[in-house]
């Protein structure tokens, strides 16, 4: 496991689709919706600035339900259309850490990450993740998810 690091993050632009998700559905929901978000960006001529991503927009631990908006990062600003919305990251302060492994073990990486934005009298904005390695094509235990928690 890497250190969780503190660095300086310019804002990024995106393009996905937001949907309020059962943590339990959230695989089925990044296979419909990722597939949709390259399809649209490629038939409009705008190539992805990333491999997949996903941005936390929110997450009610009680009832499991996750505010997520899964896509990719793009170059400059994009109009969205229909269910593809555009967004744009937070910049200045983020803590990164890249976890290594299946995504059924991320909470622990993100664990590591809010801890240590308690540990530094941080206030946490909305995290990204970022999905380095295809799961269809690389081992669970093997696999490279760099998370991203912008700090006030």
């Amino acid at each position: 496991m890497s250190d969780v690091e503190l660095t300086q993050q310019s804002p990024r632009h995106f393009v996905g689709i937001r949907r309020k998700v059962h943590t339990s559905e959230l695989p089925a929901y990044f296979a419909e919706v990722l597939p949709k978000v390259m399809s649209w960006a490629h038939s409009r001529g705008i190539a992805p600035a990333s491999a997949p991503i996903a941005v936390w927009c929110g997450m009610d631990m009680e009832s499991g339900i996750a505010d997520v908006h899964a896509g990719c990062f793009v170059e400059g600003e994009v109009e969205g259309e229909g269910e593809i919305t555009a967004g744009v990251t937070s910049g200045g302060d983020v803590l990164r850490v890249v976890h290594q492994g299946g995504y059924d073990t991320m909470g622990q990486s993100w664990g590591r990450v809010f801890g240590r934005a308690s540990e530094l009298g941080r206030r946490p904005g909305t995290g990204w993740e970022i999905y380095v390695d295809d799961p269809g094509a690389v081992p669970a235990e093997e696999l490279h998810t760099e998370i991203y928690l912008p700090v006030e």
